[in-house]
């Protein structure tokens, strides 16, 4: 894994938390499907080899996060990007 892969692999975890973990009322209604409605469609053009490839880098990052919340949050990332679909 290169340095590259594993600072955007992380970088869309933490997009993901933050948009999960946040207030209900920081963020309008419907507006976390608009901001990442875009990246999982780019998502989807990725050959099966390199989504498979960006799960396991997204569960790395997981596997690093020590609060409960941020670490659940983290291990749904694949699944709310529609990397397993």
């Amino acid at each position: 894994m290169t340095t590259l892969e594993r600072t955007l692999a992380k970088a869309l975890t933490e997009i993901v938390i933050r948009l999960d973990l946040s207030e209900d009322d920081a963020i309008a209604p419907g507006a976390v499907m608009e901001v990442l409605a875009p990246v999982i469609a780019l998502l989807q053009d990725l050959p099966g080899q390199d989504r498979r490839a960006l799960v396991e880098l997204i569960n790395q990052c997981a596997q690093e996060e020590t609060d409960p919340d941020r670490h659940l949050t983290a291990w749904e990332t694949p699944e709310t990007l529609g990397l397993l679909a």
